[in-house]
């Protein structure tokens, strides 16, 4: 790999996560959720009715993280919670007419705001959505193979052995 590629490349991520956490902090505070809502909220939407479990997978989060964001989203009336018909230990997670409504609301928003800015792009948009789901699925398989530490030379072994 090209030396000054990667730092760039580097570079360039830290900008774009700077401006989507600061787009998602001023949209999403507007549809009355919070960032973290607005992911797990989302997150729902995408996989129908998850368990916690999945849920928790899907955001990369600790149960008892995840647990506090949707207690905060029962309480406000857009999840809610039932208990799985086969398996009795099991919470499926589900958005309410209003969770509904307000996922309809974040996507619109989202979508808009992300349509312009790959209609300002110079290449198709079909190339940079699938250079995104490159990225993505290699930063997955990055992680498989070497768990959450991404450090040149981190394997599972080493990241296992810093573990108290």
């Amino acid at each position: 790999m090209e030396t000054q590629i990667v730092p760039e490349f580097r570079k360039n991520l830290r900008r774009l996560e700077q401006l989507i956490v600061t787009q998602m902090r001023e949209d999403t505070g507007s549809h009355g959720v919070s960032g973290a809502q607005c992911h797990c909220l989302l997150a729902v939407e995408l996989l129908g009715r998850p368990s916690q479990n999945e849920l928790a997978e899907q955001l990369c989060l600790d149960k008892s993280t995840l647990s506090r964001t949707v207690e905060g989203l029962v309480q406000i009336g857009l999840l809610e919670r039932a208990t799985d018909k086969k398996d009795r230990r099991v919470y499926r997670i589900k958005l309410t007419e209003q969770g509904e409504k307000t996922c309809a609301s974040i996507n619109a928003a989202n979508d808009a705001l992300y349509g312009r800015v790959l209609d300002r792009l110079p290449m198709a948009a079909e190339g940079v959505v699938g250079a995104f789901a490159a990225i993505v699925q290699a930063m997955l398989e990055v992680k498989a193979e070497n768990g959450f530490c991404l450090s040149a030379g981190c394997t599972k072994e080493t990241e296992n052995a810093t573990k108290p």
